[in-house]
């Protein structure tokens, strides 16, 4: 049931997209493989780190169009093999770090030092000591990079995947244009905008010189953003070029940064390690290279708070330029033509694609079909409270019949799974503006309601915000009329006054539960309708 879900959830367009990104990806990634077993050249290591982590990052965008086994399998492998080249890599940087320092005259001014820090030639004895520490870490690193490399061949999931996306490439030369308009733009702007959130999330927490843990992980959302970018630029008529550079520059200047507590924590560890060893037992650091380690980490720290203010000032241009709302904008208006669904929405056509979906789950259809029923019920008994069009009672319509699709794989987050297949599904004749409405009012069908913080809520327009949350509302009250799945639930009359809105409910028996399932959704009701929600 699973990989069926799978492979019917990836249509022509997605498959098409995913040709245009993955094999360029991987063929990145397997050219660099020789250099790095050689290990001549420690270039060829940061080439394949970084192929690496873009494959990895894009291959879960299109993971439906791949069977779950093997993906799984190729997601496992890439991941290990980037864990050994990081580490690896991690250890070149520190050495080159070094290298560089030690070439400057010593002599020579430090660009925006502080009168306080240490002049470079007391700081030898501490690079020659931690370089000859790196180069035996390094000797070790790279015993497991072999060993990675070894078992990334023995699995043979690169010439797995050069030949799926072989065949799957000779099906997709001509993907039908509405395929390709339809669920990608909708994906790219969720994806783009949740990767944007989350890197955001960290802002608080930018001014704080010592918030070590944040300032790495918001290294790491605009990593996962930049990369993110970049498979969904040719979405875009711009290729997002402007807010990826300022991902990649912030990224960068937090680069920096992490650098600096990677020395801190290493320095800080090993002084603390000497000061409690007896000197005797094992040879170590002397203590000249010890009071060199500790102008090293003054160094450091010096240098820690000079990159944090310049972060500060960076992401404050940031804010004054509107980066990061322009790629709002962007992600409605600045798409290509071809990713552009200028059809006029057909109830008809949408109500049939949607029955269509709705029975590859054979056992919520019936409960689909009630839910709808009686959400259009409240839809056409409150027109005159809520004004919304036609077009809005179709969206609703989609919504309902979708609304627990995502229970194909279960019930844990089937919400989440339900608006993205509805976001995604090709076979739904809708634009990005449609999914978003329908997707959105789908996930809010009940728990708790989560609408106004999801990425797409923001990129919708005024009146399609507010008709969400008016149509999320109908659609939970109609999901809790039938949440025991009965179909006891036959019709819903409504009786508009001015305090409160009556429901008479017909039903084939006893639906007393249902009635206080639906109550329970009475809040909401009160701030879209401003009345009380009475049943009887």
């Amino acid at each position: 049931m699973t990989s069926t879900f799978k492979r019917q959830a990836c249509g022509p367009g997605l498959r098409w997209f995913s040709q245009q990104c993955l094999p360029p990806l991987l063929a990145a990634f397997e050219k660099e493989i020789a250099g790095v077993r050689d290990a001549k050249d420690r270039e060829y290591i940061h080439r394949m780190r970084v192929a690496s982590r873009r494959l990895r990052a894009a291959l879960p965008l299109f993971g439906t169009c791949f069977s779950e086994r093997p993906y799984a399998r190729w997601i496992r492998e890439i991941t290990g093999i980037t864990r050994a080249l990081g580490e690896a890599r991690d250890i070149d940087v520190q050495i080159a770090f070094l290298t560089e320092y030690q070439k400057t005259d010593p002599g020579a001014p430090v660009p925006g030092k502080n009168p306080a820090t240490p002049d470079r030639h007391e700081l030898e004895p501490a690079f020659a000591y931690l370089i000859g520490d790196l180069h035996t870490r390094r000797t070790q690193a790279q015993e497991g990079v072999v060993f990675a490399l070894d078992a990334l061949e023995k699995s043979r999931i690169i010439p797995e995947m050069e030949e799926l996306f072989a065949q799957k490439t000779s099906g997709t030369h001509n993907a039908p244009p509405s395929s390709i308009a339809r669920g990608i733009p909708t994906m790219a702007a969720f994806r783009i905008s949740s990767r944007l959130a989350a890197m955001q999330s960290y802002e608080p927490w930018l001014h704080h010189t010592d918030a070590v843990a944040e300032h790495h992980a918001m290294r790491i959302a605009a990593k996962k953003l930049r990369y993110t970018m970049e498979v969904y630029g040719p979405v875009y008529r711009n290729g997002l070029k402007k807010p990826h550079a300022a991902a990649k520059n912030l990224q960068q200047i937090l680069g920096d940064l992490h650098d600096c507590d990677v020395w801190i924590d290493h320095v800080t560890r090993l002084l603390l390690y000497e000061r409690g060893r007896m000197r005797s037992k094992k040879k170590g650091p002397d203590t000249a290279t010890l009071a060199s380690l500790r102008l090293f980490l003054k160094d450091r720290e010096q240098e820690r708070e000079r990159i944090h203010r310049h972060l500060v000032q960076y992401w404050q241009e940031l804010n004054d330029e509107k980066t990061w709302n322009l790629v709002s904008g962007t992600l409605v208006n600045g798409r290509k033509r071809e990713y552009r669904c200028e059809q006029m929405l057909d109830s008809a056509a949408l109500r049939t694609a949607s029955a269509d979906l709705a029975s590859s789950w054979p056992a919520g259809f019936a409960h689909h079909q009630n839910v709808a029923r009686l959400s259009l019920m409240l839809f056409d008994g409150l027109v005159h409270v809520h004004h919304l069009s036609e077009q809005y009672r179709a969206l609703l319509e989609c919504a309902a019949m979708l609304h627990d699709i995502g229970m194909t794989r279960g019930k844990r987050k089937h919400r989440e799974r339900s608006a993205a297949r509805i976001f995604s599904d090709e076979s739904l004749p809708l634009d990005m503006a449609g999914r978003s409405v329908a997707g959105l009012i789908a996930s809010s069908h009940n728990g708790k309601v989560r609408i106004r913080s999801h990425p797409l809520f923001s990129l919708l327009s005024e009146n399609d915000q507010d008709a969400v949350v008016r149509l999320a509302v109908l659609l939970r009250i109609g999901n809790a009329l039938d949440h025991f799945h009965s179909g006891a639930v036959r019709e819903i009359h409504c009786i508009i006054g001015k305090k409160e809105i009556l429901c008479d409910v017909v039903a084939s028996g006893d639906v007393s539960r249902e009635k206080e399932r639906a109550l329970s959704q009475a809040d909401l009701f009160r701030e879209a309708f401003q009345r009380e929600l009475v049943f009887r």
